[in-house]
């Protein structure tokens, strides 16, 4: 059998087995049949080239789907991260910000508590002030009172006759 291969890989296609020439021989085989055999076998090669080069392009497109679905699946990893990471902060800044307001909440009520603690005392002392200035005045009092009754003169008693007095 002698086939003319004109593929460089050294594949047979369907076009050698459609042109072949076989040698003739005097035991060889009836050509109608091998004549036969070689068309179907080059139909099927024929089929299986074309349904080989569809499935290739089946593969490219099922590979560059692919492709854009690793682009999509890593461009939302990537959008996910970015929004934990956002979220995280917000989180933290909330977090630093309700610290800071209680913190100043704290300080102004020590603030408030040392400033109602000092007008306590200086209330304290403005009543201890009043108490001893009302001290000195009631002793000042007796005393001016107490001058008072040595200096006035002593009451006289004077007896009226009532009956006198009337008639």
């Amino acid at each position: 059998m002698h086939l003319e291969v004109t593929n460089a890989m050294d594949r047979i296609l369907p076009i050698d087995l459609e042109r072949a020439q076989l040698r003739k021989s005097f035991r060889g085989y009836a050509r109608k049949e091998v004549d036969s055999l070689l068309a179907g076998a080059a139909a099927s090669m024929q089929q299986a080239l074309v349904d080989n080069d569809r499935l290739r392009q089946e593969i490219e497109q099922l590979r560059s789907e692919v492709e854009r679905t690793r682009l999509t699946e890593n461009a939302l990893r990537d959008t996910l991260v970015l929004a934990q990471q956002a979220a995280d902060d917000a989180r933290n800044a909330a977090q630093k910000q309700a610290e800071a307001m209680i913190e100043e909440g704290r300080q102004s009520a020590i603030t408030e508590r040392a400033m109602a603690q000092q007008h306590l005392s200086e209330l304290r002392w403005e009543i201890e002030k009043l108490k001893i200035e009302k001290n000195r005045f009631t002793d000042e009092f007796r005393s001016m009172l107490g001058r008072y009754e040595r200096d006035l003169p002593a009451p006289s008693l004077v007896v009226v006759d009532c009956e006198a007095a009337q008639g």
